[in-house]
């Protein structure tokens, strides 16, 4: 641990420090640019991208030293002599590619992982969150940290970023674009990671736990008006539930408010509107004008029942649509899901607390009877499996994604005479 101690650990160390300052003198500006990109309130703005971000540097702060450490191995070798260690390592220069719902969050929550494990690290936060995109800038030049370099620009730009070579890339966003970085990176082999979407249903079984189910999907949907990675997706609901379901919402709204944010540009807005073309819309709290278009406050909208080939069931909604899907038999439900891509989550509600059972369902991640907080502890892996990601990450699993585990074995207590003894036993083990 001394090599750790006096070089790259403490360098490390001091570039954490360095990065959270910068971040901590600069909050006020984070919360005008989430306003300015997403109309985030000052409480939503602290709750999903401040204190995530302080207290992943906390983190990170308290264990970098034992992360840093090599691992000494145990064999038999260790008594003629010889050991292995396995030695994190930096992989060197990565890309990290983040992206507009979450502008901080998702930028500095890998960029802590990345400098922790020692590596340089390109940053290109996305286009679309324009103005925090420029804060995120500002706060990187400001900590004085060399190793970091912030490239803004379009799409074309990306581009251009991903014909360079780098050691690792790092990609959250959609898995349209998932799938060109990833073809991008096997052109050099290098390795990545994808943080992605999909559509993340909400499979409500029985109607006793409806009321708590509602809360709790709503308050999920709501974030971000709807804008997040993974929000629910749309419902499936047993039949006959529906009116409760709507009513549920409505009261719902009524105690706690409406839809918070705004969706982040006009083509977003766009897109929304055209899912809900020929829907059976049951419930909308709001409409869809001029002066709502303009100030990208898409009504929170709820349809009954679309077709399994309508846009709004083969895309990512990312907004404050839900759709309901009326079922009959619960194991067809589970049957149906399983043909479909693995979702970044899976929310299933059921009054038989007790039961973790998924029945053989892939996912990223499940949350049982609540939304949304599979992904708040740090000890916990973030990823998607399948078309929903590659990789994961949080707390110590964004060390490890950024680092190389190398083993290193010292032989010098061996003998070839001695090698050659142990392979014949080996053998004539086998032969037997």
């Amino acid at each position: 641990m001394n090599f750790l101690k006096g070089g790259m650990y403490m360098k490390n160390i001091d570039k954490l420090e360095k990065l959270k300052k910068s971040f901590e003198r600069n909050k006020d500006l984070v919360t005008d640019a989430l306003y300015k990109d997403l109309g985030k309130n000052f409480e939503e703005s602290r709750l999903s991208e401040y204190y995530p971000v302080i207290s992943e540097f906390d983190y990170f702060l308290k264990n970098l030293e034992k992360w840093s450490e090599p691992e000494k191995i145990k064999s038999f070798f260790n008594f003629i002599g010889c050991g292995t260690i396995i030695q994190p390592e930096p992989y060197g220069k990565v890309l990290i590619i983040s992206p507009w719902n979450y502008p901080f969050n998702l930028t500095f929550i890998p960029l802590i992982g990345a400098i922790a494990a020692g590596n340089e690290v390109v940053l290109k936060p996305s286009e679309n969150s324009k103005f925090s995109s420029e804060i995120i800038k500002k706060i990187i030049e400001e900590s004085g940290v060399e190793d970091i370099s912030v490239v803004l620009g379009d799409r074309e730009t990306t581009k251009e970023l991903l014909n360079s070579k780098f050691d690792y890339i790092f990609f959250t966003g959609s898995t349209k674009v998932g799938k060109e970085v990833y073809l991008k990176a096997a052109e050099t082999l290098t390795p990545v990671t994808l943080e992605l979407g999909g559509k993340s249903p909400v499979i409500i079984e029985d109607e006793h736990c409806l009321q708590d189910a509602v809360e709790k999907i709503i308050w999920g949907k709501f974030f971000n008006r709807g804008q997040t990675c993974v929000a629910p997706d749309y419902i499936y609901l047993p039949t006959g539930l529906k009116d409760q379901f709507v009513e549920l919402t409505r009261e719902y709204i009524r105690k706690n408010g409406d839809v918070q944010g705004k969706i982040i540009n006009d083509e977003h807005f766009e897109r929304l509107e055209n899912l809900l073309n020929n829907q059976n819309i049951i419930y909308q709290n709001g409409k869809i004008d001029d002066d709502t278009k303009n100030k990208g406050l898409f009504p929170f909208t709820i349809v009954l029942n679309p077709k399994d080939d309508d846009p709004i069931s083969q895309e990512e909604i990312f907004g404050p649509i839900l759709p309901l899907v009326e079922y009959e038999s619960l194991e067809k439900v589970y049957w149906d899901l399983r043909l479909k891509p693995a979702p970044l989550a899976l929310y299933i509600f059921r009054s038989d607390k007790g039961n973790l059972s998924t029945k053989g369902l892939k996912a990223g991640g499940v949350c049982i009877n609540s939304t949304m907080l599979q992904i708040i502890d740090k000890r916990v892996p973030f990823g998607g499996v399948g078309y929903s990601g590659l990789g994961q990450y949080h707390g110590k699993y964004t060390f490890d994604t950024f680092t190389h585990y190398k083993p290193i074995f010292e032989g010098s207590g061996i003998k070839i005479s001695m090698l050659r003894k142990v392979i014949n036993l080996i053998l004539n083990k086998i032969k037997k």
